[in-house]
């Protein structure tokens, strides 16, 4: 798992083999997560590319970042959504990525509007999951992560994941968040409470694909649909039946509106 050096912090991440002629995806996750909550397939280094036009995403350069504090990044984790996305932004730079379009799961989804608002040069896109223009946590969930962590994070996993979802989806995601800690995942829970750019949406200017579920608790399909009204230009995919965690119990849907909004892209 390579790392590399960002504004005095190593950072872990995985990517695949594929050179960067095309745009590069940097995967960013969510609350108390890390850069393995994204689907297993999408992760392959071994997958042959398509020739001529992309058929799969593993056809692009794909990185799965662990943000600070999470997964095998080092302390300290940030405070802010505005921090954690300048830390995202400082990354790409520091690889060299001249097209980078911005992935991000529920806080990381916050984390990808952030930088959507900051507009930097090398900025190709932004793909928000279950995300929305705020993230209002309740104070049950806020208290209880600090006071009773194992407990609140078995309540945040079962309004994160359906019931028919596989089992192991669920205890891998339980397993990330309870190894990042209390601190960590009540200071991001606290970060996306704080989060509102509702008034600003109108500001974003690179492409922007908006994926929201139908069943999804933690942030309802209606969020999404706030999100794609607001933001110029945006486009709303909408996945039957996936969760909060919709790119691990609907892969291949979300997998396809992901391709199609990158051959968008490039075609542009």
């Amino acid at each position: 798992m390579p790392s590399i050096s960002v504004n005095n912090c190593q950072l872990h991440y995985t990517r695949n083999s594929v050179a960067a002629q095309r745009p590069a995806l940097v995967f960013v996750h969510g609350a108390g997560g890390s850069g393995q909550d994204w689907p297993y397939q999408w992760q392959q280094t071994s997958v042959a590319l398509s020739r001529g036009e992309p058929r799969w995403i593993t056809d692009y350069p794909l990185y799965f970042l662990d943000l600070p504090g999470h997964g095998r990044s080092q302390p300290l984790a940030r405070r802010t959504i505005e921090e954690y996305a300048a830390g995202v932004a400082a990354f790409i730079e520091a690889l060299g990525m001249r097209q980078a379009v911005i992935v991000g799961h529920s806080m990381g989804g916050a984390i990808a509007l952030t930088l959507g608002l900051l507009q930097p040069a090398n900025l190709a896109g932004l793909v928000i999951l279950g995300s929305g223009p705020s993230m209002p946590v309740s104070d049950v969930i806020l208290d209880g992560l600090a006071a009773n962590f194992a407990q609140t994070v078995g309540l945040i996993m079962k309004f994160s994941w359906r019931k028919e979802a596989r089992p192991i989806y669920r205890e891998v995601a339980t397993q990330h968040m309870l190894a990042a800690g209390s601190e960590v995942v009540h200071g991001d829970f606290a970060a996306c409470n704080a989060f509102n750019v509702q008034a600003r949406l109108g500001e974003i200017s690179a492409p922007t694909l908006v994926v929201g579920s139908t069943t999804d608790r933690m942030m309802p399909l209606a969020q999404s649909e706030k999100l794609a009204a607001a933001i110029p230009g945006a486009q709303l995919a909408v996945i039957e039946d996936g969760g909060h965690f919709m790119m691990m119990e609907r892969t291949n849907e979300v997998s396809a509106a992901l391709l199609a909004f990158l051959k968008m892209i490039q075609a542009q």
